[in-house]
C-alpha cells in the first residue's frame, strides 16, 4: 500500500514539473507599422544607415506626392450669377495674377445681360444724336 502511495506521489510530482513553460508577460505593445530586421537581413539587403545631414544629389529624383496648402493661402471664388463651367486653363497650384481669366462660364442669364447692355448702349447713342439734332435746329 505504501508503494502505491509513493508511486502515485512520484507520478504527480513528475507530471507537475513537466508542464508547459510559461514566459513572462510581454507588456510592450506590438506596433504593426514598425518593421525590425535582423543583422543578417540588413546585410543581405545592403541597407546602410547614416546620420541625418545635407548632401547634394547628382541625379534627378522623380517623386509623387501631395502638398497641403494652409487655409490662408487658398482663395474661394464665387460668381454672382449661376451657370456652368465651360472651360478653364488652370491646374491646381498654378499662380494667378490679378486680371487673368480664370474660367469661362456659360448661362442664359449672361446672354440676357449682354443683350440688355447693348440695347441700353444703342438707346443712349440714339438719344445723344437726337438731342444734338434738336439743339442744332433750335
Amino acid at each position: 500500500m505504501k508503494s502505491i502511495i509513493y508511486f502515485s506521489l512520484i507520478i504527480i510530482l513528475f507530471s507537475a514539473c513537466g508542464g508547459k513553460k510559461t514566459t513572462a508577460d510581454n507588456t510592450e505593445a506590438v506596433n504593426p507599422n514598425i518593421v525590425t530586421l535582423t543583422d543578417a537581413q540588413l546585410k543581405n539587403a545592403s541597407i546602410v544607415t547614416d546620420k541625418i545631414g545635407r548632401k547634394e544629389i547628382s541625379s534627378i529624383l522623380k517623386l509623387n506626392g501631395k502638398i497641403d496648402v494652409p487655409p490662408q493661402n487658398m482663395v474661394s471664388i464665387s460668381v454672382p450669377l449661376g451657370g456652368y463651367l465651360k472651360s478653364t486653363t488652370l491646374l491646381p497650384g498654378m499662380h494667378v495674377n490679378k486680371g487673368d481669366a480664370i474660367a469661362v462660364i456659360e448661362d442664359q442669364q449672361y446672354i440676357q445681360l449682354q443683350q440688355d447692355y447693348l440695347t441700353a448702349k444703342a438707346r443712349i447713342g440714339y438719344r445723344k444724336t437726337n438731342t444734338t439734332a434738336k439743339k442744332i435746329l433750335t
